[in-house]
């Protein structure tokens, strides 16, 4: 992949940001829910990007800690432990988030066997736990997609 597709990718979790960030103070919780599960999905999605093509799936957090768990061999030492520590938690977010695509758009059946639609499912503290999610999946990416370009950059022969 290229630095291109993993931007692109980051592009496009930022809007989705924005947009969980306006749904919130509408205040409209299904289209916080919906959004904010996106920004974590896509951001998740530009770190894998770096690597490799991202897999059409809503939960990206497999091929995500496939790809850290070899981050070494991969990319070679040098990123910051606070980073790896971020990118981790980026890849529990995303698995977390991941069921509230279907949810936020289908609604879920109840214990009992009654739909409940997506409106009533996408509560403020829903809204707010995956925003708060959101926010911090972006910087996450951001900062990793820095630091990786920052190595290679170190490691490129000059000529």
């Amino acid at each position: 992949m290229t630095d291109a597709e993993a931007s692109r990718w980051l592009k496009d979790a930022r809007a989705c940001l924005n947009s969980a960030r306006w749904a919130y103070q509408a205040p409209d919780y299904r289209a916080t829910v919906q959004n904010a599960q996106l920004a974590v999905e896509l951001a998740a999605k530009a770190v894998i990007a770096y690597f490799e093509e991202p897999l059409w799936e809503h939960d990206p957090s497999p091929q995500l800690r496939r790809i850290l768990d070899k981050l070494d061999e991969v990319i070679g030492p040098g990123l910051e432990a606070d980073t790896v520590e971020a990118l981790y938690l980026l890849a529990g977010d995303a698995k977390e988030v991941a069921p509230w695509h279907g949810r936020s758009t289908y609604g879920q059946a109840d214990e009992a066997g009654v739909w409940v639609p997506a409106v009533d499912l996408c509560t403020r503290r829903i809204a707010e736990s995956l925003l708060e999610r959101a926010e911090r999946a972006l910087p996450a990416a951001e900062v990793f997609l820095e630091q990786a370009e920052r190595l290679r950059d170190k490691e490129a022969p000059e000529g």
